[in-house]
């Protein structure tokens, strides 16, 4: 136990000194959570139990963002912690064939905490969580429920999303409803889609459409290809915003190291290449 103990705080040391960013894959992608990544314990606490033993971090300008998960023994579950705008803790265990976690942030004036569950049927996978934000005029709490399948090279993830806001104004709930289509190729490569509305309520009723696409192509064992493209349309299907992210990334043996392109190089050649880059490791596997 003391051997973990001090692997943990190591491995805290080591990115706290280096991690100043946000999550590199999943900015690229820009498909938020309807793709599994180590990130979305932030979303669904439970799922701490999926990574067991990683460590991510990743650098950019100015946000923060790197994390840690260890399983000391698999019958006590798996203990977190990461920072994102903050500093959170979290625990997640399997009883009676379900996934069960939950994730707090214990530091004064950024309260929030978090519960989550799901339970895995072979092809089949049913999320839900909770959390609530207590910080003084950002009070609102989310729900989230997630269902994926995955039959033959298909994935269907349907997801639904409410958010209410309250505390002062505006005081309003935001709905998302949409769902992923993702068809797998090659060694753990995928091509994705994702229709999503969005429906507001309250001092806000701005309702507002979302087209997400990409892909996630490995060119062999070492080189991962990445792209992501994201649509925002108004009531009227009028184009109001629009964002393409390139990506490339790099498997070596454990650890999966993320590159996120700066798009600004194809207009100024004296624009940084990388714009950020992230790293992750599973520890278990050594």
């Amino acid at each position: 136990m003391r051997r973990v103990i001090a692997l943990f705080v190591f491995c805290l040391f080591i990115i706290t000194g280096i991690a100043r960013a946000n999550s590199v894959r999943m900015k690229t992608l820009t498909v938020g959570d309807y793709i599994d990544d180590v990130i979305n314990i932030r979303v669904y606490p439970h799922q701490i139990l999926i990574y067991q033993n990683t460590i991510y971090g990743d650098i950019e300008r100015d946000d923060e963002d790197f994390g840690i998960i260890v399983a000391p023994q698999e019958k006590f579950g798996s203990f977190a912690c990461w920072h994102t705008d903050r500093f959170n803790l979290g625990y997640a265990r399997s009883l009676f064939k379900f996934d069960i976690g939950g994730f707090g942030s214990p530091i004064k004036d950024h309260l929030q905490f978090g519960f989550g569950i799901g339970r895995a049927f072979f092809t089949r996978r049913l999320d839900f969580s909770f959390i609530s934000n207590g910080e003084a005029n950002k009070e609102w709490y989310q729900l989230n429920l997630r269902f994926s399948r995955r039959k033959g090279d298909f994935v269907i993830v349907p997801k639904y999303t409410l958010t209410n806001y309250f505390d002062q104004p505006p005081e309003y709930v935001n709905h998302r409803i949409g769902f992923l289509l993702q068809r797998l190729i090659l060694n753990e490569g995928f091509v994705y889609i994702a229709p999503e509305y969005q429906i507001n309520e309250g001092d806000i009723r701005d309702d507002f459409s979302y087209f997400y696409a990409g892909l996630e192509l490995p060119l062999n064992k070492t080189f991962v290809l990445r792209f992501g493209s994201m649509e925002k349309l108004s009531e009227e299907f009028e184009l109001m915003e629009m964002n393409v992210e390139p990506g490339i990334g790099l498997r070596i043996r454990e650890f999966n190291i993320d590159f996120h392109l700066n798009k600004k190089r194809l207009a100024d050649e004296d624009a940084p290449l990388i714009d950020a880059f992230g790293v992750d490791l599973n520890f278990g596997r050594f």
